[in-house]
């Protein structure tokens, strides 16, 4: 399968008040019109809802932002997924997150950079991608450095996340190669 490239046009010019609404909020924010709403959003008003309601829904989790960032970069990593990664990074920098600790989790269990409360999460996250499930030894230990409420929030974005990689990829979005004050 090719991804190199995408498999759609893009929509340079939307029809509509809320595409050219989406397309302007878009350039202020990242400073271009991301792939999504060039690729994905200007096709389906119903999907661009259906993601402006998962992230206003996301602002109102209790998880740290830097938590939440750093699921969403895990799990596009895992996925491989090059622009959630990116948009994930940009966030990052945005917040003025350090990376460099991001950018090693794929050695995370023998890494001294990374807390045990963080090496669960990973451990959870990776076992949950790659088998839909997660033992009940994994989903414990997430469980001693988590509240109930934010295993079900840390399952939730994982899978938010997910729903967003399954569009992006198999369409062939690159990374747009954000950069934060750029």
């Amino acid at each position: 399968m090719n991804t190199t490239v995408p498999r759609l046009a893009p929509v340079e010019n939307p029809g509509g008040l809320t595409l050219k609404i989406a397309y302007f909020l878009s350039k202020k924010q990242f400073g271009k019109v991301i792939a999504p709403l060039r690729y994905i959003y200007a096709r389906s008003i119903p999907a661009l809802m259906t993601s402006v309601k998962i992230f206003n829904a996301e602002k109102k989790l209790s998880l740290p932002k830097e938590t939440k960032l750093f699921i969403r970069y895990y799990t596009s990593h895992l996925n491989d997924c090059p622009f959630c990664s990116n948009s994930s990074e940009f966030m990052a920098d945005k917040e003025r997150l350090a990376l460099q600790q991001w950018k090693e989790f794929m050695n995370f269990r023998n890494s001294p950079r990374f807390s045990d409360k963080e090496k669960a999460l990973l451990a959870y996250l990776e076992e949950v991608n790659f088998t839909k499930s997660a033992t009940d030894a994994t989903f414990e230990t997430l469980r001693k450095h988590y509240s109930e409420k934010e295993v079900v929030e840390i399952t939730w974005l994982n899978a938010t996340e997910n729903y967003y990689n399954l569009m992006a990829k198999p369409l062939g979005l690159t990374s747009d190669g954000l950069k934060y004050g750029q």
